[in-house]
């Protein structure tokens, strides 16, 4: 569990969104409880993703921020809240080969390619 507040958590989330794309993300679901709803681990790998958007940039920022590259399905536990990802985006890293599947976990986690992305993000960031 990271020692870190639901409101520091999305003000951080906020933060690399409007780094991205200058404006917050609306995407920022948080429960007391972890999420249970999971869909069938299948549903990430026959996803279609979308093209990627600033919106899928942020958010994975944040995923990885919190997570270190390995994403708990019911949620990233933090001190009082749990963040659920995104199902579109976490979909979408598992179809392009950004992210896999640790079916004995029950997590995502991120794969070379998918840390290779990060870093041209991260790089687009930093040009002036």
């Amino acid at each position: 569990m990271l020692q870190l507040n639901e409101q520091t958590a999305r003000r951080i989330i906020d933060a690399l969104a409007m780094a991205i794309d200058g404006k917050p993300s609306s995407a920022k679901t948080f429960s007391a409880e972890p999420f249970r709803e999971i869909p069938d681990l299948s549903w990430w790998k026959d996803y279609r993703p979308p093209n990627d958007t600033t919106r899928t940039e942020a958010l994975t920022l944040a995923y990885l921020l919190f997570s270190g590259g390995r994403i708990p399905l019911q949620g990233l536990q933090i001190r009082n809240a749990f963040f659920r990802p995104d199902k579109w985006i976490i979909g979408a890293m598992v179809k392009k080969g950004r992210a896999s599947i640790d079916e004995e976990k029950n997590e995502i986690v991120f794969t070379q390619t998918g840390w290779d992305w990060v870093a041209d993000v991260l790089h687009g960031l930093a040009k002036p």
